[in-house]
C-alpha cells in the first residue's frame, strides 16, 4: 500500500509538472503565432523572410554558447540534485564556460556579419539578432530542468514572450521596423532569464568564488565534440530559411517562414516534451534499463498519437491557416500544396526526436555526432539540389528523407537495446 501512494503521488507530482510546464511551453508555441501575422500585415512576406534569416542566424550561434549545456549539464544535475557542493561545482563551472563562448561567439558572429555580402546588406538587423543569444546564455533552463522545477521554466517563458509581443505590437509601425523584431525577443529573453538566475543563485547560496579558468576550458574541451554535433543539427534546423533566402530571395523565404512557423509549432511541442522527460527518462533507465524503456515507450507512444490528430487538423485547414498568417489570397492556392507536404515533417520529426532520447540516456554520444554531422552535410547539399529543380518544394522533400534517413540510423545504433528489452518482455 505505501509503495503504491509513493507511485502514485510520483505520478499526481510530474501531471501537475507537466501541465505548469505544458502552460509556459504554450505560450512560447503561440507567441510567434500571435505576432507573425501582424509582422506579415505590417512588413510583408519579404520583411519576415528577413527576420527568419536573422533568427536562423542567432538560434545556430545559441549552440555554441549552450556548449552542451542541455545533454550533459541536465542529466548531471539531474543524477546529483541533492548534492549541493556537486550541483555548485556545476553550475557556475557551465556559466563560466559559457561565458567565454559567448565572448568568442559575438566577436565571430560581428565579424561573419559584416564581413560577408550576404549577411551584411541586413547587418543591423543582424546584430540586434545577437541579442537573442545573450538572453540564451544567462537562461538558466538547462540547470531548472534537471532539478524539475517547471515552475521557473514556465515563468522565464511566459514572461519572456509577453514581453516580446508586446513590444512588437507597441513599437512595429512600418515596412522597416523589422530589424527590431528580434531585438524585442532577446531583451524579453535577457530580463526573464535574468530575474530565473538571481533566484537560483541566491536559492542555493552558490558562489563563483572557487571557479577557475582550467575547469571552464576542460569542460569546453571535454564537451567539443557533442557540441559540433549540436552545431551541426542546428544547421541542419536553420540553415535552410538562409539558403532559400541566397537561392529564391527574401520573398521565397518569407513564404517558407510562414510554413516552417506551423512546423516549428510541433518541433517546438517535441523539443519541450524531449526537455520535460528527458531527466526522468536518463534516470529511470540508469535505474533499470528494461522499465526505463518501457515507461519511455509509453509516455512518447500517447504523446505522438496526439501530435497525429492535430497534424490531421491542419493538412485539412491547410487554406484557412495560411489565410491566418495574412497570406495573399492569391498565392494561397500555390502554398497549400506545399503546407501540406511540409506537415508530414512533424510526423517524422516526432520520432526522430523521442529515439534521439534513448541515444542520450544509453550515452551513444560518438554515434549520434557522427550521425548528424553527416546529416546536415548530405541535407545541405540535396536541399540546394532540389531547391534548384523543384522551388519551395525541394526544401520541403529533402528535409522530410533525411528525418528518415535519421530514424532508420538511429534505429540500427538502439537495435541490440530495443531486440533485448523485447525479448525479455
Amino acid at each position: 500500500m505505501l509503495k503504491e501512494r509513493i507511485i502514485n503521488k510520483l505520478q499526481e507530482k510530474q501531471f501537475k509538472d507537466f501541465i505548469v510546464y505544458g502552460f509556459g511551453q504554450a505560450v512560447n508555441l503561440l507567441s510567434p503565432l500571435l505576432v507573425m501575422p501582424y509582422i506579415v500585415f505590417i512588413c510583408g512576406e519579404e520583411g519576415l523572410g528577413k527576420v527568419g534569416v536573422g533568427l536562423s542566424f542567432a538560434l545556430i550561434a545559441i549552440v555554441l554558447v549552450d556548449y552542451g549545456s542541455y545533454i550533459n549539464g541536465t542529466k548531471a544535475i539531474s543524477l546529483n540534485t541533492t548534492n549541493q557542493i556537486v550541483l555548485e561545482e556545476k553550475f557556475t563551472t557551465i556559466y563560466f564556460a559559457k561565458f567565454i563562448l559567448l565572448l568568442i561567439v559575438i566577436a565571430g558572429s560581428s565579424i561573419i556579419i559584416l564581413g560577408i555580402p550576404f549577411f551584411r546588406k541586413d547587418y543591423l538587423q543582424l546584430l540586434f539578432s545577437l541579442l537573442i543569444v545573450v538572453g540564451q546564455f544567462i537562461n538558466p533552463t538547462w540547470f531548472l530542468q534537471g532539478i524539475q522545477n517547471f515552475k521557473w521554466i514556465s515563468t522565464i517563458n511566459i514572461v519572456s514572450k509577453v514581453i516580446y509581443v508586446c513590444c512588437v505590437f507597441l513599437f512595429i509601425h512600418k515596412a522597416e521596423d523589422y530589424i527590431y523584431v528580434n531585438a524585442f525577443l532577446g531583451i524579453g529573453s535577457i530580463i526573464a532569464s535574468l530575474i530565473s538566475f538571481i533566484y537560483i543563485y541566491n536559492h542555493y547560496s552558490f558562489s563563483f568564488q572557487k571557479t577557475s579558468f582550467v575547469n571552464a576550458f576542460h569542460l569546453i574541451k571535454e564537451e567539443f565534440s557533442l557540441t559540433i554535433s549540436q552545431l551541426f543539427f542546428s544547421f541542419y534546423q536553420y540553415a535552410p530559411i538562409m539558403l532559400i533566402s541566397y537561392v529564391g530571395g527574401d520573398f521565397m523565404a518569407g513564404q517558407y517562414r510562414i510554413i516552417d512557423q506551423v512546423v516549428m509549432i510541433f518541433r517546438t511541442y517535441f523539443q519541450m516534451f524531449f526537455n520535460f522527460i528527458y531527466a526522468d527518462v536518463c534516470l529511470e533507465i540508469y535505474q533499470n534499463s528494461k522499465k526505463g524503456i518501457a515507461n519511455w515507450k509509453t509516455k512518447n507512444g500517447y504523446n505522438y498519437l496526439i501530435v497525429v490528430f492535430i497534424v490531421l487538423l491542419f493538412y485539412f485547414n491547410a487554406t484557412t491557416i495560411l489565410l491566418f498568417f495574412k497570406v495573399n489570397p492569391s498565392d494561397v492556392h500555390k502554398l497549400a500544396p506545399l503546407f501540406r507536404i511540409g506537415l508530414f515533417l512533424p510526423l517524422f520529426i516526432g520520432i526522430s526526436f523521442s529515439i534521439k532520447q534513448l541515444i542520450f540516456a544509453f550515452d551513444k554520444n560518438k554515434l549520434y555526432i557522427k550521425t548528424t554531422i553527416f546529416s546536415t552535410v548530405l541535407s545541405l547539399i540535396l536541399m540546394f539540389f532540389l531547391l534548384t529543380i523543384l522551388g519551395l518544394k525541394g526544401a520541403f522533400i529533402s528535409t522530410i528523407l533525411i528525418e528518415i534517413f535519421v530514424i532508420i540510423v538511429y534505429l540500427l545504433i538502439l537495435k541490440k537495446y530495443l531486440f533485448k528489452t523485447k525479448l525479455q518482455s
